[in-house]
């Protein structure tokens, strides 16, 4: 027994000691280093700006879903190029305690003091520009300002391009659509049969013909736009899964954000193997 123990306790010391060498051999980024450094310096903390993010009453209902909450901080009249500061939360539940100072300026050599102009925008797509739907608020603050607190009070207003029309059976598909199927609706631009989709939209439970709705809410990776010509695919899957696989059903049609009325029709079976 002491044998064993002895023998736990040698390899438990030699784990030990590997692990230390592994960290010896792989120190921190010096881009880490630095920004533990700021976060920890008095000196930076004493200059950022800190407060509460609420939203006004009357827009509590149009939060936009799985939205993101971008800081930002510019100098005093600068409305282009890259801001003083950025900070992003990708998920933040109102009201929302927030900070930004030097630890997060985007250019060397920028300095963060002085009149700051802060926004703070509700986004849904991922995209640090404004568009139709966000909701933001604004506040201008010196630098070490710790009560800025800002009200989201504003939505941006504009038109959000949409596709809209109904999927149905086409016919003599009625025996071929798949029990229990969920209805996948996918936008890619026109010509793009491959990589990533501009936009998907997964439906349980649907009752054909299904009314539907493909906007900039769907869209798969930040900084994509839902605009322009795009094939539209719907597919009444057997399996849960996006690709197309046997006993599928699906059908395809060209469209361009902001069309309504766009009738696709399931006339494709996906053979069985």
């Amino acid at each position: 027994m002491r044998i064993v123990l002895s023998a736990v306790i040698s390899l438990s010391l030699l784990l030990a000691l590997g692990c230390e060498k592994e960290l010896k051999e792989h120190p921190l980024p010096a881009s880490l280093k630095k920004k533990i450094q700021q976060e920890s310096d008095p000196a930076i903390k004493e200059k950022e700006v800190a407060g509460t993010i609420r939203i006004d009453e009357t827009l509590a209902a149009s939060i936009p879903e799985n939205a993101s909450l971008f800081i930002i901080a510019r100098k005093p009249g600068q409305s282009g190029g890259p801001p003083l500061a950025v900070r992003r939360h990708g998920f933040a539940k109102l009201p929302f305690e927030y900070s930004i100072g030097p630890g997060q300026v985007m250019l060397e050599g920028n300095v963060f003091e002085g009149t700051i102009e802060l926004t703070a925008r509700l986004d849904q797509d991922g995209n640090a520009k404004p568009s139709p739907g966000d909701i933001e608020g604004a506040l201008t603050v010196e630098a070490g300002n710790k009560q800025a607190d800002i009200v989201l009070n504003k939505q941006i207003e504009g038109s959000r391009k949409t596709i809209s029309g109904t999927v149905r059976l086409g016919p003599g598909m009625e025996n071929k659509a798949p029990e229990n199927g969920a209805l996948f609706l996918i936008a890619r631009p026109e010509g793009v049969d491959r990589g990533f989709p501009l936009a998907v939209k997964l439906e349980k439970g649907v009752k054909l013909p299904y009314t539907f709705n493909l906007g900039q809410q769907d869209v798969m990776l930040p900084g994509g736009e839902f605009d322009g010509r795009m094939t539209l695919i719907a597919r009444l899957d057997s399996d849960g899964d996006a690709r197309p696989g046997p006993g599928d059903l699906q059908g395809y049609v060209l469209a361009q954000a902001g069309d309504s009325g766009v009738d696709i029709v399931l006339d494709t079976p996906i053979p069985l193997e």
